[in-house]
C-alpha cells in the first residue's frame, strides 16, 4: 500500500482536541514543517503529550492550537527561554485559546507511552517515589481527568509489589495519543523508516498512536530500504502516512544533514517575547507562506547552505551559534 501523501493531506488527518505526541527532541529532528501545516489549517484545543519538545511546542502554544501540554521542559536550548510557553502559564491563556499546563518528567511521558506500545494499561515506576511528582497539590490537571476522555482518571497509583517483599510501586497510566508526528531521514513509499543518528523515542511514538504521519527527507524505494534492514527504525506497519519534506525540522536541526539555524533562532525568540511581535512573526512564516516549499524560498538557499552539516562530523562545526 502505497501511503505517500502531501503535507496538507497528512495533517488533515489531525482533529480538534487531538492527543498528540512528536517525535525528536528539543531542537533536533522535530517535525517543525508539520507544526506550520498544523497552524495553517487552524487545529485547535489539542493535547501535547511528550518527552522534551522545545521549539515545537512553543510554537504550537504561541499560536493558540494547543489546550494542554504534559512535557518535562520546554525552550530553544542554547537560543534562548519559551517565551510562549512562559506567558501561557503565567496568563491562563494566548492567542485567545484556554491554555493549562501539567509539568512532567521525561521518564515518565516516554515511559507512558512505551506502555501504550506495548498494549499495556499502564507502567510500573520507581523513579517518582520521594518526589513531589505525587504531591496531588501539584497535579494541575486533577480537575479535568473527571471531564476530559483524553485524560487518564488518575495521575499515578501507588500499590505494594504484590510478587515479592511487597516495596511500594508508582503506577503510570499508559498515554493514548491519536496522532504521532516525527521527521526522519529517509522513508519508503510503503512507510519504512530510517533514522541516522539518534533516534530517540520515535518507534515507541509511532507504535503508540492510532495514526503515524511521517515526514522525511526524502522518499526512496522500499527497495533501497531493504539493503540495508538493520539501519530501519520503524516498520510500515505502524506509519499510515509518508510525506517529502526537506528540511522538515528547520530551524531545528537534522543530524548528518542540516545543523539548527542561529538567525533564525534570534528572530523567533526575540517575536516570541511579546503575542502582538510573535503574531506578526507567524503572519510572515506561517499564515502568508501556503507550502513547505515557499516557506524554504522564503528563507533562500543562502541561507540553507550555511547550515549545511559537514559529512564528518554529522553537524555544522562552523556554525556560529551565539549571535
Amino acid at each position: 500500500m502505497n501511503k505517500v501523501a502531501s503535507l496538507p493531506e497528512a495533517i488533515a488527518e489531525v482533529q480538534d482536541g487531538d492527543a498528540l505526541v512528536f517525535g525528536g527532541w528539543t531542537i533536533m529532528r522535530t517535525p517543525m514543517g508539520a507544526a506550520y501545516e498544523i497552524i495553517r489549517q487552524g487545529k485547535k484545543g489539542l493535547y501535547l503529550s511528550a518527552s522534551a519538545t522545545g521549539t515545537i511546542s512553543d510554537l504550537l502554544i504561541g499560536a493558540g492550537a494547543i489546550a494542554i501540554a504534559e512535557t518535562s521542559w520546554h525552550g530553544h536550548e542554547l537560543y534562548g527561554p519559551a517565551y510562549n510557553f512562559r506567558r501561557a502559564v503565567e496568563q491562563g491563556r494566548v492567542n485567545g485559546s484556554t491554555f493549562i499546563h501539567c509539568e512532567e518528567t521525561t521518564n515518565s511521558v516516554f515511559l507512558r507511552n512505551y506502555a501504550a506500545a506495548m498494549g499495556l494499561p499502564f507502567f510500573p515506576v520507581f523513579t517518582h517515589k520521594g518526589s513531589d511528582l505525587l504531591n496531588p497539590n501539584y497535579d494541575t490537571l486533577r480537575e479535568q481527568r473527571s471531564v476530559n476522555p483524553k485524560l487518564p482518571a488518575h495521575k499515578y497509583q501507588v500499590i505494594k509489589d504484590p510478587f515479592w517483599e511487597g516495596e511500594e510501586v508508582v503506577l503510570l497510566p499508559a498515554a493514548r495519543p491519536d496522532v504521532c508526528i516525527i521527521h526522519v531521514h529517509q522513508a519508503g513509499e510503503k512507510g519504512t523508516v530510517l533514522i541516522e543518528g539518534p533516534e530517540y523515542g520515535d518507534f515507541c511514538f509511532a507504535a503508540a498512536a492510532k495514526t503515524t504521519i511521517v515526514t522525511a527527507e526524502r522518499i526512496v524505494s522500499e527497495d533501497v530500504l531493504r539493503k540495508h534492514p538493520e539501519r530501519n527504525a520503524v516498520p510500515g506497519l505502524f506509519v499510515d502516512a509518508v510525506v517529502e519534506l526537506p528540511y522538515g525540522a528547520h530551524p531545528g536541526g537534522c543530524f548528518g544533514v542540516y545543523d539548527t539555524d542561529p538567525s533564525f533562532y534570534e528572530e523567533y525568540v526575540n517575536a516570541s517575547k511579546a503575542e502582538e511581535s510573535f503574531n506578526l512573526w507567524l503572519e510572515k512564516w506561517v499564515y502568508s507562506v501556503e507550502t513547505h516549499e515557499g516557506y524554504l524560498q522564503r528563507l533562500g538557499q543562502e541561507q540553507l547552505n550555511n547550515i549545511q552539516a559537514d559529512p564528518e562530523y554529522g553537524y555544522n562545526p562552523a556554525l556560529n551559534r551565539r549571535k
